[in-house]
Formats: C-alpha cells, sequence, structure tokens
C-alpha cells in the first residue's frame, strides 16, 4: 500500500495481493482516524459479498473468484468497543459488464484499487440494535 497525505484526506493506492478491508483497518489504526469515509475503484480477483435480511437477522454471503472490476467502493469509519469498524458496500463488474454488489466482507486486490479516505475530526461509536440485530451508529 502506497498513500499520499492532502489535510485530512489520503489518496491510497492498494497493492495486487492485498486484502481491502483488512489493510484500511489497519491503516485506520496506525493514523489514528476513529471516524471517516471513504470511496474508491480499482480491480478484485476473490472477493466476499453478503446480504442482511432484517426478518432473521442474518447474512447470507457469496465468494466471487473471478476477474471483476470495482465501479464503486465506498463506506465509513467508526470504532465498536475501542476497535476500528468498517462499514462498506461494493458495486462490481463481471467480463460481461453485469454487476455484482453487496456489503463488502473482504477483497483481495487483482490489480489495484484507488481510494480516497476523508479523515472526520470527531469519533462515532457503533452499538448493537436488538430490534435489527445490526451494529448501528450510536448518535
Amino acid at each position: 500500500m502506497k498513500f499520499k497525505k492532502i489535510k485530512d484526506t489520503f489518496v491510497i493506492s492498494l497493492e495486487r495481493g492485498e486484502k481491502i478491508i483488512e489493510t484500511l483497518k489497519q491503516f485506520c489504526t496506525k493514523q489514528k482516524i476513529k471516524c471517516g469515509y471513504f470511496f474508491g475503484i480499482g480491480a478484485l480477483g476473490e472477493v466476499e459479498l453478503a446480504h442482511y435480511i432484517v426478518e432473521n437477522k442474518k447474512y447470507t454471503s457469496k465468494v466471487f473468484k473471478q476477474p471483476l472490476e470495482i465501479t464503486n467502493i465506498n463506506g465509513n469509519i467508526t470504532t465498536m468497543s475501542k476497535e476500528i469498524y468498517l462499514h462498506s458496500h461494493i458495486t462490481l463488474s463481471d467480463e460481461e459488464m453485469k454487476t455484482i454488489a453487496g456489503h463488502l466482507k473482504e477483497g483481495v486486490i487483482s490489480a489495484t484499487c484507488e481510494i480516497i479516505l476523508v479523515r472526520l475530526d470527531t469519533s462515532i461509536n457503533r452499538k448493537y440494535d436488538d430490534f435489527t440485530g445490526l451494529n448501528l451508529l450510536d448518535l
């Protein structure tokens, strides 16, 4: 991973073989980023996506092992139990230009991933919500 800092914004270039979520969590921990948001584009060779079903409070997930373009990744950065918590969604395109989208559990970079990450000068925590079964913003 390489990055350039411009005030409270980071331009990040993830490299082949790096895991998006794992790498961004480590980056936020090292840079002491407790709140912010990010977006980007790139390419993956493997990804695990999830979809949440509120009625039964469970995620379904699926792994894709194929060349995929990241047409959009976006997410937010908060904390939960004093640890960095990333919530990210992603839209991908396959070789037939068909889209695949969902909650990003993890993805492995096949070429590059270019991310713009903006640090917000605050901290926002998450807490578990019994009704939805999700870790929601504690505002």
